[in-house]
C-alpha cells in the first residue's frame, strides 16, 4: 500500500512540476577615467547578445531566487532557494497547492547527490538520490544545473530576443529537447515558448517569466522567477545531516526514468 501511495503522489508531483518554467563570469570593470583606446573590444548592443551575456553572467555567480508558478488546473507552486554554481549546489523549498492537496517540497542538490523531502513520497527524513542514475532532473522541475528556475538551461534554449524597454526583453525559447516533454504531443509549440525578462544596471537577470504551452493532458502554465543577492558570500548550501538521510526508494527512481 505504501509503494502505491508513493507512486500516486509522485505522479501528481511530476505532472505539476513538468509544466513549470524551470559564460561570462567576469565582474563589471570600474572606470579609471582614461579614454578608451582603439584596441578595446566592441561592446555588443544587439538585444540577443546583451541578453545572452546577462544570462551567462547571472549563471556564473551564487544567488538567491523565488519562484511562483501558475499551473492552471493543476494548481499553484511557490518557493524560494539559492544556488552556487562554483559548488554545483542548489537548495530550495516550495509549496505545491493542487485542487486536492498540499505538497511540500524541499530539495538540496550538491552534485552528484540530491536530497529530497516531498509530502506523500518520502518520510520525514531526507531521501538521497544519485543523480547519475536518473535520466533527467526535469521531472522534478529542475534543469540540468539542479535549479527550478530554468535559468541554467536558458543559454541553449534562446531562439529570439527583442528589447522592449530599458533592461526589458522578450522573446522565444526552444524547450522541445526537454526530456519530460518528449512524446507529449506539443513538440512544435515547445520550439517557440514565450518569455519576458528584466536585466538590472549591473547586467544581472533579475526576473524571468516563461509561458509554457499545454503538454499532453497538462494545461498551459506560467512561471515567474526572481533573482537577487548576486555573488553574495552569505549563500551557503550544505548537505543534510547524515543522521536525517535515508536512501530513496526504488519507486522514486522508477518515476524519474
Amino acid at each position: 500500500m505504501r509503494a502505491r501511495a508513493e507512486r500516486l503522489a509522485a505522479a501528481v508531483l511530476v505532472a505539476a512540476l513538468a509544466v513549470t518554467g524551470c559564460s561570462d563570469g567576469a565582474k563589471p570593470s570600474s572606470s579609471s577615467g582614461a579614454p578608451a583606446t582603439s584596441s578595446a573590444a566592441p561592446v555588443a548592443t544587439d538585444p540577443a547578445s546583451v541578453f545572452k551575456a546577462a544570462v551567462a553572467k547571472t549563471n556564473s555567480v551564487a544567488l538567491s531566487f523565488t519562484i511562483d508558478s501558475d499551473l492552471g488546473t493543476l494548481g499553484q507552486m511557490q518557493g524560494d532557494g539559492a544556488s552556487d554554481p562554483a559548488k554545483q549546489a542548489t537548495a530550495y523549498k516550495a509549496e505545491l497547492l493542487t485542487p486536492d492537496r498540499k505538497i511540500d517540497i524541499s530539495a538540496v542538490l550538491v552534485s552528484p547527490d540530491l536530497y529530497l523531502q516531498v509530502t506523500g513520497i518520502t518520510t520525514d527524513r531526507w531521501a538521497h538520490l544519485d543523480v547519475t542514475k536518473v535520466k533527467s532532473l526535469s521531472k522534478l522541475g529542475l534543469d540540468a544545473t539542479g535549479s527550478p528556475t530554468g535559468l541554467g538551461a536558458l543559454p541553449g534554449e534562446i531562439v529570439t530576443v527583442t528589447r522592449t524597454g530599458p533592461g526589458a526583453f522578450s522573446g522565444t525559447l526552444d524547450k522541445s529537447k526537454t526530456p519530460v516533454a518528449a512524446g507529449a504531443g506539443a513538440t512544435e509549440a515547445l520550439k517557440s515558448v514565450p518569455f519576458e525578462a528584466t536585466v538590472d544596471a549591473n547586467g544581472y537577470v533579475t526576473q524571468l517569466v516563461t509561458h509554457t504551452p499545454p503538454l499532453g493532458t497538462a494545461p498551459a502554465s506560467s512561471t515567474t522567477a526572481k533573482f537577487a543577492n548576486f555573488g553574495s558570500g552569505t549563500i551557503k548550501i550544505e548537505r543534510p545531516d547524515s543522521a536525517t538521510v535515508e536512501q530513496a526508494p526504488d519507486s522514486l527512481y522508477q518515476t524519474l526514468q
